[in-house]
Parts: C-alpha cells; structure tokens; sequence
C-alpha cells in the first residue's frame, strides 16, 4: 500500500510540474511548427508571435465542419504598413496538446503556406504562459509552479502588449541597439530566420550606411511594395539583461515600418517561456 502511494504521488507532482508538452519542430527557415486541432480537424500550423491573429489557409477552413462567419470585419496592418481587410469567423474547440479553447476568432486567405495549414497567433496562448524549448523540440505548458521555477532559472524581460480590439494580440519588448537607441521591437517567430528589420528612420541616427537597397512586392497585393536598406549593425541588447545579446548581424531598414523594428526569436535563447498574463519574457541562454 506505501509503496502505491508512492508511486501515485511521484506521478501527482510529475504532472503538476508542467500542464502539458507538445512537440515542436523548428525548420531551416527558423520557422516554428506544431500541431493542433480545430474542431476535431488536425492541422500543421506555424507558431507566429508576431500574426497577431490566428489564419488559416482556405484548404484547412473548408474542413472545419462548424464556423460562424461573424458580422464585423477587421482592418489589420502588416508591420510593412501594408492593409489587410479581414473576415472574421468563429470556430469552436481549439486543441494544443492539453490546452483546450471552447471557441475563438479567426480568419482565412486562400494562400500557399508551403503544405502548413495556417499561422497561430499568441491570442491562443493569452491566458496560458508557455515555453519554446528548442533543444527538446517541445513546446511547454507551464503552470503556476513551473512558471516559478523557470523565472529563477532565466533572464526575465518585461513584455509590452499591443492589443487590437481583442482580437489580435503581439508582443514587444525594448533592445538596446550600438549602445546607442533604445528601441521597442515586436517579437516575431515567424519572420524567418536571422530576419532583424528596423524602420528606416534610424539609419542616419545609427550613423549607418547602407550597403545597398531592394525593392519588394507584396505577395498578397501586386500594386503593394515596400523599400528597404541593408547594413550591419553592431549589437542588440536587453537593457536589463545584457547577456541576451547578438553582435555584428545584418538588418533590413525599411521605409514605412509601422514599429521600431521586428526580428525573431530564436536566436535569443535555448529556452523562451513567454507570459502573456505576466507580461514578461523568460530566457535561459
């Protein structure tokens, strides 16, 4: 009898450690992907903290069995300023891994994602914190107790969020960038990898010079396009935790950018336990 309660209470404090992991997969393009389900209907979705709202392809929406297109619209801007006029619909039982959503807001394109089913924006995790293990491949479902554990663990970081009516959701936090300008940047896993992008407005005030120029289309709207500049910039800092840091990469310096900048994630640590409800980011190197 000792013995099985042993062992059940050994089981108890196992799962109470985390709620849950679920497994990730991070591809050559540092994009971050993991399965879920809507409405019982499996997908393969790209994790985007930087989407704001969850989309689907067109192919996945047409299997979802029960939506309700919504009333309203929604005008959202990609960070490129570019307008996007957005449907909304409501789907209903969002499953990743044991985090269940009875209903919530999305919207679809009929777009090519490379054989992905959609983007899935941080409104899914709104409520529950979560950590981007990129050594286990896992995607973490803390709970109050491994939250705890994970704060003494790593470098802590405020988060800004930018909420957009309630029904998009991103993330920002302040870098330091040539120990010269304190920037606020959105956190964005689905920019791709080594993608740094900076309004063009901070070249001068950097004292950079470009090394050359492109002009890029839209892939959803032909007549949009967007210029930007390279060059190298120096360094890229936490202000309150200087050892997340990258040196001497390059960045894109883009005309019209709606932020001070965008980049991604990856690059900042092993481990990135994001806590929207806290507002804080946690990183261990």
């Amino acid at each position: 009898m000792l013995r099985k309660f042993v062992i059940l209470a050994n089981l108890i404090i196992c799962c109470l450690a985390t709620y849950g992991q679920v497994p990730i997969q991070v591809l050559e393009s540092g994009h971050i992907t993991i399965k879920a389900k809507v409405d019982g209907v499996e997908g393969n979705f790209i994790l985007d903290t930087g989407a704001g709202l969850t989309v689907f392809t067109k192919t996945f929406f047409d299997k979802i069995p029960h939506k309700v297109k919504l009333d309203g619209s929604f005008t959202a801007f990609r960070a490129t300023a570019e307008r996007l006029d957005i449907d909304l619909y409501k789907v209903y039982n969002f499953q990743l891994g044991a985090l269940q959503k009875a209903e919530d807001e999305v919207s679809f394109m009929d777009i090519n994602l490379g054989g992905f089913d959609g983007i899935l924006s941080m409104k899914l995790f709104e409520q529950q914190p979560f950590t981007i293990d990129f050594t286990k491949k896992e995607l973490v479902l803390e709970t109050e107790r491994s939250l705890s554990n994970a704060r003494m663990a790593g470098e802590r970081i405020p988060l800004q969020l930018q909420q957009s009516r309630g029904k998009a959701l991103d993330i920002f936090a302040y870098f330091r960038v040539n120990d010269s300008l304190t920037l606020q940047l959105c956190l964005d896993s689905g920019a791709g990898k080594d993608v740094y992008k900076f309004n063009s407005k901070y070249l001068q005030r950097l004292g950079l010079k470009p090394t050359d120029s492109t002009e890029r289309k839209s892939e959803m709207n032909a007549s949009f396009a967007s210029k930007s500049y390279r060059a190298q910039v120096a360094k890229l800092a936490v202000p309150n935790a200087p050892a997340v840091s990258v040196t001497n990469f390059r960045a894109f310096f883009v005309d019209g950018l709606i932020y001070d900048g965008i980049m991604w994630i990856n690059w900042m640590g092993s481990r990135i336990t994001v806590d929207l409800p806290g507002k804080e980011l946690v990183v261990v190197k």
